[in-house]
């Protein structure tokens, strides 16, 4: 990849790069190059998003970074923890920040089964905490896990939608 490394500035915006060297030291990997302006992307943006539509506005930006690039450094960010992966519709996978990072809450998701509308939501994280502390705790004794987080999404129509039906 021929990535012009005078146009990349580091500004994480809740981590520092000593923070996701340790991220991708604990999973055997190291902070490249293409891995911080992924990360980068993410922080400035914030949303969902595809591999493509990551690719999409990047290449913009860095003509030289790959497809393939894309996709593999947005697998390697999900598997050190700094991304999280959905598959709220189907054959889409979307990707956004972890919550583990500075600034980012913990939050669930509402998807709009019609037109893939997503909702991010916090509301009620205290009273959902509780449930899912005891039943994390529970499926652990039962099954010998140790869990690391979960992800909980709704689906449904969105009031746009509703109204054509």
């Amino acid at each position: 990849m021929n990535i012009n490394k005078k146009k990349f500035g580091y500004k994480f915006g809740c981590c520092g790069e000593k923070s996701l060297r340790k991220c991708f030291r604990k999973e055997g990997a190291r902070l490249t190059l293409p891995r911080k302006i992924i990360v980068d992307f993410f922080h400035s943006e914030k949303g969902h998003f595809t591999a493509e539509e990551v690719f999409e506005k990047l290449a913009k930006k860095y003509p030289g970074i790959g497809k393939a690039t894309v996709y593999r450094t947005l697998s390697a960010l999900y598997m050190a923890g700094v991304l999280n992966k959905y598959d709220f519709i189907k054959d889409k996978t979307l990707y956004e920040l972890s919550c583990g990072h500075e600034g980012i809450k913990h939050h669930h998701h509402i998807v709009c089964s019609n037109c893939g509308k997503i909702v991010e939501y916090d509301n009620f994280m205290d009273e959902e905490k509780a449930f899912f502390d005891k039943l994390e705790k529970t499926l652990s004794s039962i099954y010998g896990f140790k869990i690391r987080g979960h992800s909980l999404y709704f689906y449904g129509l969105c009031k746009d939608c509703k109204k054509l039906i």
